[in-house]
């Protein structure tokens, strides 16, 4: 059995599954590995040495089923999640640090998620444990899945699936907030005397490579013993003048 939304990856079965014995509660979303299609991650769960599945796959353009909904796929690495889980692999647009996902993905995600709890008649709820409704990867294995995406818009995502059991529309996801940039760090200061040296080093040890004789402000850049670097690079001055 299988959402409508989707069309099966093969009519053979996944050999990386067993039957589900326990009934279905929750949704667990991870986000896949690498930079890849739906298709060609349903593929690899096809092959018995990965050791891996996902009842969905999901991309932009498409919803696979790899694993048929009345089996339990090998996904979350705990067999007590992935029997009461139906369990999907959402298609990353960035990969690494981020693995963000695209808009056309995450409203593929919403449809099935919406999809799913109408037919099992889930709640969808989120609440960090393995008892919710809704449960990540990294709840049961030591792993980044499903990624600072995908976490940072965690309520958006239940939200938006309660949204759409209301019959309600699909907006496109928020964008995550970009942290807001440091300031550069600056040190201005006014030389205040008629001739200053600038040396190649913090002292008078160091030579003579220039001077200044404008009592202009210069920003300095790191201080040592009394003395600036100049953030041109020309060298150092001493900063009691």
């Amino acid at each position: 059995m299988k959402s409508d939304l989707s069309v099966y990856y093969s009519t053979k079965i996944c050999p990386n599954s067993n039957p589900r014995t326990e009934p279905i509660t929750k949704i667990t979303i991870h986000h896949m590995a690498a930079v890849t299609s739906a298709m060609a991650c349903a593929a690899s769960f096809y092959n018995p040495h990965r050791q891996g599945s996902a009842n969905y796959c999901i991309d932009g353009k498409e919803i696979i089923c790899c694993v048929p909904e009345e089996r339990r796929a090998w996904t979350s690495g705990s067999k007590w999640n992935d029997q009461r889980a139906i369990t999907i692999e959402v298609a990353n647009s960035t990969g690494k640090p981020k693995w963000e996902i695209s808009d056309a993905a995450y409203k593929n995600l919403i449809k099935l998620c919406v999809d799913i709890c109408k037919r099992y008649h889930i709640t969808p709820a989120f609440n960090n444990t393995k008892n919710a409704s809704f449960t990540f990867h990294y709840m049961f294995q030591a792993t980044e899945c499903p990624g600072p995406w995908i976490k940072s818009h965690t309520m958006q995502i239940i939200e938006d699936v309660k949204a759409g059991l209301k019959g309600e529309t699909i907006l496109d996801p928020e964008p995550a907030p970009a942290p807001e940039p440091k300031p550069e760090p600056k040190n201005l200061v006014k030389v205040t005397v008629p001739t200053l040296n600038i040396r190649s080093g913090p002292g008078t040890k160091y030579k003579v490579v220039g001077c200044i004789m404008d009592k202009g402000v210069y920003t300095i850049v790191e201080k040592k013993s009394g003395w600036g670097k100049l953030k041109s690079g020309k060298g150092w001055i001493y900063l009691k003048y």
